[in-house]
């Protein structure tokens, strides 16, 4: 996918934004490699010692944002970029059933590993999507599944002939919910997965900013948070390291389709591109040091083509059929309701009729 006008391979990262990542001990051999770049895709950065490189992007650049000296602007242009993710969130989750492939390169130990799927979504609140990536690596096949009825989410992952399954009962976080969504909020059964629970990742905690540009001469939106620098010294705390994990990303990039189709209007809002960008690792030379001081380098990148809009599919697509019934899976739903705050013990009285 041709980029005319948009991203910039070293970009300037003085106001530094993010989110939030994990950290796990470091497995050997390169099928955690995959692992790590099929988990990607759902902000699963868990590595510390991989060195990457990254290969050829096409080179372009945004429009200029504020001026970062004229703070009333700066505050301005982060509430338009909370706005416009959430417009985007909220057009996934109640807008019209669509599906769309998907490509994801990610570089990671000196070479680039691409993955290639599709997702579908059923929209209207269902909380319904199906989403299938495979990647190669050169010694084998691998592959993530997630997927939710609006009941249960599954993720499933295969790499190296090892399986691995997580579940997430959905409809009992509405269930546990002390009261029903506020006006203009979502179902917490529709933030469990996909792109909605990975957009609603970028905003806690990050600095927002948003620009215009062009991608395929198509006008687009592009929303980056960045980690402020006060998180990268705790990320740098927490790692008990000298250097920069690599794999930790320092700043998130989200392309957004400015225009929709001319007769239905669908399209408008939709993501196109999500990059991930972690520190530069080369060494700079005396008079390239501040430069390359607060440059970045891409590790991954997400690309959603093919967009179009689709009839509803039927429930049965988006049931999870789990052919690995001597695998054990983790149940994440208490993980969840941390996350959404809710509080299943004090609720128990008032949930007991049921």
């Amino acid at each position: 996918m041709k980029i005319d006008r948009y991203n910039r391979l070293i970009s300037d990262s003085k106001s530094t934004k993010g989110f939030t990542a994990s950290f796990t001990r470091r497995r050997g051999g390169s099928n955690w490699i995959v692992l790590l770049c099929l988990g990607v895709v759902f902000l699963t950065f868990s590595a510390l010692d991989w060195q990457i490189t990254v290969a050829d992007t096409p080179h372009s650049e945004t429009e200029a944002g504020p001026d970062p000296s004229d703070q009333a602007a700066v505050l301005e242009n982060e509430e338009a970029a909370k706005k416009l993710l959430r417009r985007v969130i909220f057009q996934l989750a109640s807008g019209p059933a669509f599906e769309s492939k998907v490509r994801q390169r990610v570089w990671t130990t000196g070479r680039e590993v691409v993955g290639v799927g599709t997702y579908e979504q059923s929209g209207h609140t269902t909380g319904q999507f199906n989403f299938q990536m495979t990647m190669h690596d050169g010694e084998g096949k691998h592959t993530l599944q997630q997927m939710s009825d609006g009941r249960l989410a599954w993720t499933r992952s295969e790499v190296a002939g090892e399986i691995s399954l997580r579940r997430v009962d959905v409809a009992r976080l509405d269930e546990w919910s002390a009261s029903s969504p506020r006006e203009n909020a979502l179902p917490l059964r529709v933030r469990v997965g996909g792109w909605i629970e990975l957009l609603e990742q970028i905003q806690p905690e990050h600095q927002l900013q948003i620009a215009s540009g062009r991608l395929q001469g198509q006008p687009v939106w592009v929303v980056t948070a960045t980690l402020p620098e006060s998180k990268q010294d705790k990320v740098m705390q927490t790692s008990g390291r000298e250097e920069w994990p690599t794999l930790y990303p320092v700043k998130v990039s989200v392309v957004i389709s400015k225009v929709g189709n001319k007769e239905s209007g669908f399209g408008k809002f939709m993501p196109l591109r999500i990059e991930h960008w972690s520190r530069a690792m080369d060494e700079p030379t005396d008079s390239e040091a501040e430069e390359i001081s607060q440059a970045e380098r891409l590790i991954s990148l997400v690309e959603l083509y093919s967009i179009r809009q689709i009839a509803p599919p039927p429930i049965e697509r988006f049931r999870f059929e789990n052919r690995d019934a001597e695998v054990n899976f983790t149940n994440e739903t208490d993980r969840y309701l941390k996350r959404f705050g809710v509080n299943v013990a004090e609720l128990a009285p008032i949930k007991h009729y049921r």
